[in-house]
């Protein structure tokens, strides 16, 4: 993805530049442009997979207080 990658950083600055400079439509592709390289990025990486087998549960705590068994 690094050709994608490069080219969309390309017209966020190019369309950033010429956007300010009063040129409307290149504010808007690189605006496009910067919230798809956002979206990208912003992927989550898988932390952990597990096959759960019948009767087995999984609990996800973020460091709060758990409920009881």
């Amino acid at each position: 993805m690094g050709t994608v990658d490069s080219g969309l950083r390309y017209v966020v600055r190019t369309g950033f530049r010429r956007g300010f400079r009063g040129q409307s439509i290149w504010f808007v592709l690189g605006t496009a442009a910067w919230l798809v390289l956002r979206a990208v990025r912003s992927r989550d990486e898988v932390v952990y997979r597990t096959v759960l087998k019948p009767g087995e549960r999984l609990v996800v705590s973020t460091g709060g207080v758990t409920a009881p068994d």
